[in-house]
């Protein structure tokens, strides 16, 4: 088991316990303050000149020694007159490094400038944390630079430098932290954090289907790719057909819709996971897991595990498992919205959301009355209106649409309870032969202010009772008519 996972199990309130104990030892140990005293009788002994060099080209391997496992940084290709060296980590050929931390690793080991010598000949290493190194870092080179050189790691310095010395020498220097740190981290530090690349626009997969799925939802929120034309006049190019059939708002959907594209993870926990570690990050249980299916055939699936974090210098993020990567990972909270997505987050308030353009047919009914609009031509020359068999006038017609689209879906609701008299009905008929559309309005018997919008049976939101009551129901008694539409309530 990786140590991250092992870190995780431990949990935050014994991180919390050991920072502190660490704090408290380091103000009353006195090898910390014979440290301080140390590098502070060394200011003025600045060392200019590099305890080794060599070429990037030149080295062969970097093999690191450490309490977090170690690694190996190796050469992949030799050097040759118009490209550089290339390197790898042993043992992670199978998974996707990160080029700008693999590429920059050589350059950085190839030599050594101290900040400052220390203690030329220490009677005490323990003072460094040398006498038990964090790390033990060996560089062999070949070609003109051929050999070796061997150093040892030791603790934070108290001016922000860390200790080292030469494997085989007494003297004792710092260096500089940016230097020494990659010497302390597992080989996992060089994984690629980017779990899905973002295509290029003009490479972009069309994304046909999104599936969320979490125990606290009764159903699952599934947004389907309608196409440009199909937005319902929002602009988005999905559409919410679970747990509602709702429009979405573009400027709020397009994370979820596309948000696996360039998904990158805060870090990497363990590669190859065995079943424990699955287990203990509550993969085998997801509290999420988001399906994304593709144009080209392709269906990406990511699963959240538990929430982390959440302290003052950490933000909130999920362990996660993205099928195909065999890594189990660390997710900033940001960075997997789906996790805690309500589907209002991201719905549109249009119940209708048809162009004129679009309708075949429209039967309205109301208490006894009944209404049938049917519609020609598909554009403002040829567009036609007739009401019961008998012309009216289009921008009539026009205006009462506009009224009717006004209906707000206020909030989601999907359960058949408290549903009332039925007040108003629409029946939506499409030119292009999409299914007839159905949005009923109910009275609500368990809040009298407010109405239950049913969409093809289904109960889909709710909104004031106010809307129909006030602007609805007299806009439909009145399209016969000649008066003014209600547009307020």
């Amino acid at each position: 088991m990786s140590s991250s996972v092992k870190y995780l199990i431990a949990g935050l309130s014994a991180v919390a316990l050991l920072v502190g104990g660490i704090v408290a030892m380091n103000m009353t140990d006195p090898s910390k303050k014979e440290a301080e005293n140390s590098e502070s009788s060394a200011v003025g002994e600045n060392t200019q000149e590099p305890l080794y060099t060599g070429s990037s080209d030149d080295i062969v391997t970097v093999e690191v020694k450490n309490d977090a496992g170690g690694y190996t940084v190796k050469r992949k290709t030799k050097a040759t007159d118009s490209a550089q060296a290339v390197f790898t980590v042993d043992g992670l050929e199978n998974v996707t490094l990160d080029t700008n931390l693999v590429d920059g690793f050589a350059p950085q080991a190839k030599e050594l400038v101290p900040v400052m010598t220390v203690d030329e000949n220490p009677s005490d290493l323990s003072i460094f944390g040398l006498d038990k190194p964090k790390a033990e870092v060996k560089i062999t080179f070949d070609g003109d630079s051929a050999g070796s050189t061997e150093f040892l790691v030791g603790n934070d310095s108290p001016g922000g430098s860390i200790y080292l010395k030469l494997k085989d020498s007494p003297a004792v220097y710092t260096v500089s932290a940016s230097f020494a740190k990659s010497y302390l981290y597992e080989k996992e530090y060089f994984v690629s954090k980017s779990v899905l690349e973002k295509p290029e626009d003009k490479d972009m997969p069309v994304v046909k289907k999104i599936t969320i799925e979490r125990p606290d939802l009764e159903k699952p929120i599934i947004l389907q790719y309608t196409g440009e034309d199909k937005s319902g006049g929002t602009a988005a190019a999905h559409k919410m057909i679970s747990p509602v059939d709702a429009y979405l708002d573009v400027s709020r959907s397009a994370d979820y819709t596309h948000g696996l594209f360039g998904l990158t993870a805060e870090n990497v926990l363990s590669l190859s996971p065995s079943k424990e570690e699955l287990a203990v990050a509550g993969i085998e249980t997801p509290s999420c897991t988001v399906t994304m299916e593709t144009d080209n055939g392709k269906t990406y699936v990511l699963k959240t595990g538990i929430e982390y974090g959440g302290t003052e210098d950490e933000e909130k993020g999920y362990t996660g498992y993205f099928e195909g990567t065999d890594v189990l990972w660390k997710f900033d909270k940001s960075a997997v919205p789906w996790v805690t997505l309500k589907p209002e987050d991201i719905t549109s308030s249009l119940v209708f959301g048809s162009y004129i353009y679009d309708l075949k047919s429209m039967t309205v009914k109301a208490g006894d009355k009944t209404e049938k609009l049917e519609f020609t031509g598909n554009d403002a020359d040829s567009y036609k209106v007739m009401l019961n068999g008998k012309d009216l006038d289009t921008e009539r017609y026009k205006s009462f649409y506009q009224a009717v689209i006004k209906a707000p879906a206020e909030e989601i609701y999907t359960s058949d309870e408290g549903k009332g008299e039925l007040k108003a009905s629409f029946v939506l008929t499409y030119n292009n032969g999409d299914p007839d559309e159905e949005i009923c309005f109910y009275a609500d018997t368990a809040e009298t202010n407010k109405m239950i919008i049913t969409k093809n049976g289904k109960a889909s939101f709710k909104c004031h009772a106010s809307f129909v009551e006030r602007s609805l129901l007299p806009n439909i008694s009145a399209l016969e008519g000649s008066g003014e539409f209600i547009t307020t309530w």
